[in-house]
C-alpha cells in the first residue's frame, strides 16, 4: 500500500517521482540495498533509474566503491545536498537530476494509473474489506 499511497493528491512528492510512478511497470523496479547513504544494509524496491543503471552497469559494486559515489545530484528545498545513493526520495522543491533519486515503489506501481486523493483510496481499501 505504501507505493499506492505514495501516488496520490496529497503525498508531497515531486511532480516527476509522481510521473514516474504512473508511467512504471511492475518490471521496472528493482530490488536492492543500493539507495544506502544513511540507510545501511536496508532493503528495498526502487524504480531502475539512472543512478540504479550506473550501478548495473559496474558489476554492482559494493557500498563505497561505486561509479559516481559522493556525487551530488540534487538538494532538498533548503538547499543541503542530496548525494547520489542517498535515501531521501525526491519530493516539492527538490532540485537536481530528480530522475536520478531513490524512487521507492513496490511491485504494485504497475497497478497505478491516477493520483487520486487519500480519501478515495481509503474508500476503496474500505470496500475491498467489507
Amino acid at each position: 500500500l505504501g507505493t499506492r499511497f505514495l501516488a496520490t493528491v496529497e503525498l508531497g512528492a515531486h511532480d516527476d517521482f509522481k510521473k514516474r510512478l504512473l508511467a512504471a511497470r511492475a518490471t521496472d523496479t528493482v530490488y536492492c540495498t543500493l539507495f544506502d547513504q544513511g540507510w545501511p544494509d536496508a532493503p528495498h524496491r526502487a524504480l531502475r533509474n539512472s543512478t540504479v543503471r550506473l550501478w548495473e552497469n559496474a558489476g554492482c559494486s559494493a557500498t563505497g566503491s561505486r561509479p559516481g559515489v559522493g556525487e551530488v545530484i540534487g538538494s532538498f528545498p533548503n538547499g543541503d545536498p542530496i548525494p547520489r545513493y542517498g535515501v531521501p526520495a525526491p519530493m516539492q522543491g527538490a532540485g537536481g537530476e530528480i530522475e536520478a533519486f531513490a524512487l521507492y515503489a513496490g511491485q504494485s506501481v504497475g497497478l497505478i494509473r491516477d493520483l487520486p486523493p487519500v480519501a478515495t483510496v481509503m474508500g476503496e481499501l474500505g470496500k475491498a474489506f467489507s
